[in-house]
């Protein structure tokens, strides 16, 4: 595929292992762009860069620095221990995917709130991540587990392979709520798994205590965290690929892998994509599916 978005050293490898060169990486961001920018645009950004390669030191970057590529742009975010300012990386388009491949992103991490609610969340998100010794079949039950629960509350929910070993199930929801109320709220809910089989999971950070668990990390709905975003690579060995997945995939016999290398054998799926209908999902964290989960509320409702 070629592309009229100029990049410089466009044979650079940026991952030895597959052979993946800056041109690559930029043709992928490009083939990509329809099904990835409506869970990356116009949210503030954290991105790790790469640009002597994936085996080389990278960096985590959420500032806006020199000289960024055409696409990138800022976004102003309150500190809210200083009060000042910050500009925030942001993009708006395709373009600004290229400008990412430009500067060496090989991952791409969103706020899980847009630019113009930057303090209501619109996304919930459960990230599992299971200790070396949980097989891929406990992590898929355990992720069903969840999505049953979330059902049980009227909310959809939706799957994402990390690229790595775990799996996370994101609810799209209206930003009506601080974030304090979203994560009290997403706490709640991997409390009572814990509770229920304290063998299998674990809701602390302490990596001592999560041999043989599955850490079911809610932090993740915090003001300025972030999780991978759908398709975006990851700076390892190989340039895997965050994906997004159906739930019947979970069936599978062992966990779904997709490359940047590979992507000519996988593109089909971007037609079938299981979040194209994301954008549809019209759901309410409301006062009663708070209260249900038994998570407190914080501050005045909403109530409509």
């Amino acid at each position: 595929m070629a592309t009229s978005f100029h990049i410089t050293h466009p044979e650079k490898i940026l991952d030895r292992q597959s052979g993946m060169t800056k041109r690559a990486l930029t043709e992928y961001y490009l083939g990509v762009a329809e099904r990835m920018l409506p869970h990356v645009a116009d949210r503030p950004l954290s991105v790790v860069r790469c640009p002597e390669g994936s085996d080389k030191p990278c960096f985590f970057q959420k500032h806006v620095g020199r000289g960024l590529p055409s696409g990138v742009n800022s976004i102003s975010v309150r500190n809210r221990k200083t009060g000042a300012d910050e500009e925030f990386l942001t993009l708006q388009s395709a373009e600004g995917l290229a400008g990412m491949a430009q500067m060496g992103v090989l991952e791409i991490h969103p706020w899980g709130s847009r630019n113009e609610t930057l303090e209501q969340p619109d996304r919930i998100i459960f990230d599992l991540d299971p200790d070396l010794a949980i097989d891929w079949t406990t992590l898929t039950a355990s992720a069903a587990e969840l999505r049953q629960r979330l059902r049980k509350l009227n909310l959809v929910s939706f799957l994402k392979g990390t690229g790595g070993k775990g799996l996370h199930v994101v609810v799209p929801i209206e930003p009506e709520h601080e974030w304090p109320i979203v994560k009290k709220f997403a706490h709640a809910i991997v409390q009572k798994m814990e509770a229920e089989q304290p063998e299998l999971y674990i809701t602390k950070m302490s990596k001592a205590e999560r041999k043989n668990r599955i850490f079911l990390d809610y932090l993740r709905n915090d003001r300025e965290a972030t999780s991978i975003a759908p398709f975006s690579p990851r700076a390892r060995s190989g340039a895997p690929v965050a994906i997004t997945l159906a739930w019947n995939e979970l069936t599978s016999a062992a966990a779904p892998a997709f490359h940047v290398a590979d992507f000519a054998q996988w593109r089909s799926r971007l037609n079938r994509d299981p979040w194209k209908e994301m954008a549809k999902t019209d759901q309410r964290l409301t006062e009663e599916i708070i209260s249900e989960a038994g998570a407190i509320e914080t501050s005045p409702s909403r109530r409509r």
